[in-house]
């Protein structure tokens, strides 16, 4: 039997706001999905059109971020916000977003659902990275033990946190096998028309690299950003208490740095834990209007910018005095 756990309820909006916040809407999600397909397949034509070294690393570089935002909208499915049908959900997530990653929604979504209901207690299956790999993940740490640990993940020198990603996302109730033939066959006809076109190393350098590299890398600064250096550390995966709002962080990007790194706005994830059924490309709107209650004001953990959120992991500035209402002053 699990724990008991005291829950913190915060209600911070109505329910007819959150009616209107959570709906589905598949036609948003796969024009979302369809314009990431369209700038991948943009960068593959450029890179062979314009085969120099410098234009394959830059697409190399961008086409590991894209693949970061297939996986954000992956996990959009894994809450079932595509579709009220469960398997028009499940299959259009798994087949245009989760297979290509080589990942499945239904090994994601049982660990992945139990991380939001058991946040930061002993039962939060978040807490492997600490266990496995507590160095990497204890706060804060040096500037420049931090910058390796990025530069380690970018050049690929070591895949242990790829390895533990991908085993700790294919825990798949029911069994993995199905889900290993639709991926076999789906890279296997990717491959085969590499092969046939004679682009093979175009398959290997602008998909399985930046999939185990810039992708890997980016969800490491995004898992950092949203639970990460807030508070004390031997306080993480200890706590008796579930507080959605304060053992969490939001962090606000300019348009760049989200569109690269965080995109479709899941750095708001304060307001995702919250309210996990609401669409990760409506969590800004969410924001806006948590903004406007007292208790996210006095509360919410905002970050301003990545700047802001390294100087936090690496102890350059107190996460504790971070709110909403003035992210450099006690509130």
């Amino acid at each position: 039997m699990r724990a008991q756990y005291r829950r913190v309820k915060w209600n911070l909006i109505d329910e007819s706001t959150l009616r209107r916040l959570t709906a589905s809407s598949p036609v948003r999600w796969l024009s979302l999905v369809a314009f990431e397909w369209v700038l991948i397949a943009a960068t593959l034509w450029f890179c062979l059109a314009y085969a120099r070294w410098w234009v394959w690393l830059a697409g190399l570089l961008f086409i590991g971020t894209r693949q970061h935002a297939l996986g954000v909208l992956a996990h959009d499915a894994a809450h079932g916000s595509v579709s009220r049908s469960r398997w028009w959900n499940d299959t259009l997530g798994n087949y245009l977003t989760a297979y290509p990653l080589i990942l499945t929604l239904e090994g994601y979504r049982p660990t992945h659902l139990q991380h939001h209901w058991y946040l930061e207690t002993p039962e939060d299956p978040s807490r492997v990275t600490l266990d496995h790999h507590p160095r990497e993940w204890t706060f804060p740490m040096s500037t420049w033990y931090l910058m390796g640990l990025l530069l380690r993940d970018l050049s690929g020198i070591s895949q242990r946190s790829s390895a533990a990603l991908l085993k700790y996302l294919w825990h798949v109730p029911g069994g993995k096998r199905p889900h290993l033939i639709r991926i076999g066959v789906l890279h296997g006809a990717a491959l085969a028309l590499a092969v046939g076109s004679g682009h093979l190393w175009t398959y290997v350098v602008l998909w399985l690299v930046p999939l185990f590299t810039v992708a890997v890398t980016c969800y490491r600064v995004r898992s950092m950003a949203e639970h990460s250096g807030l508070g004390r550390q031997e306080d993480r995966f200890t706590r008796d208490v579930i507080d959605f709002l304060r053992n969490t962080r939001t962090t606000t990007l300019g348009p760049i740095s989200q569109f690269l790194f965080a995109p479709y706005n899941i750095a708001y994830h304060i307001e995702h834990h919250l309210y996990p059924s609401v669409p990760s490309f409506r969590l800004r709107a969410l924001h806006r209007l948590l903004r406007e209650h007292p208790a996210y004001i006095t509360n919410a953990h905002v970050t301003r910018g990545h700047r802001g959120l390294f100087r936090e992991l690496t102890g350059r500035a107190d996460p504790l005095v971070q709110r909403v209402s003035s992210p450099t002053s006690r509130p």
